[in-house]
């Protein structure tokens, strides 16, 4: 998505670095609404997610 600055209008560029989002490059106002909700979920909490996934879906066949 390409946007423009809430803050002051100039196009913003996508951040390449650890923290994911946009930034302006005139006033370096960031943003992460393009991401869809405005957060980002780190490795860990992804791992995470997935093992409580498993762990449910393993549950679920032992009692089926």
């Amino acid at each position: 998505m390409r946007c423009g600055c809430p803050q002051c209008g100039t196009y913003m560029i996508q951040s390449e670095g650890s923290e994911l989002g946009c930034v302006c490059p005139d006033c370096l106002y960031r943003c992460k609404a393009c991401l869809g909700t405005n957060t980002v979920i780190s490795r860990e909490q992804m791992l995470s997610m997935k093992k409580m996934a498993n762990d449910i879906r393993d549950s679920s066949k032992k009692e089926g």
